[in-house]
């Protein structure tokens, strides 16, 4: 995933990001350890993997990719996880539980 703000791939990222959770029925979220694949979509924006908290503590993982049939990017993996004790030392995990109103 590009690191570089106010870029068009960031932003195009983002908003696919946001309309796929959202599309998930989801509350308050945040992201957290999100992190590009290494893999260019069709619409020039690069596949992603990462977590989603929401306001009631439940983790979903996700990998970002492309659907030949739909033509536009899709979560191919979306599954509730269980927290990881390791999770409670980072920095961005404590942003994310902060951010939905956890802790």
């Amino acid at each position: 995933m590009a690191i570089h703000p106010g870029s068009r791939q960031v932003n195009d990222e983002a908003q696919i990001l946001e309309h796929l959770v959202k599309a998930q029925g989801l509350g308050r979220y945040a992201f957290f350890f999100v992190t590009g694949e290494g893999e260019i979509m069709p619409n020039g924006v690069e596949d992603a993997s990462g977590n989603v908290i929401d306001e009631h503590g439940r983790v979903y993982a996700f990998w970002l990719g492309w659907d030949d049939l739909q033509q536009a990017p899709v979560f191919t993996e979306w599954e509730e996880v269980a927290t990881e004790p390791a999770w409670c030392k980072s920095a961005e995990y404590q942003q994310a539980r902060e951010h939905v109103g956890l802790d």
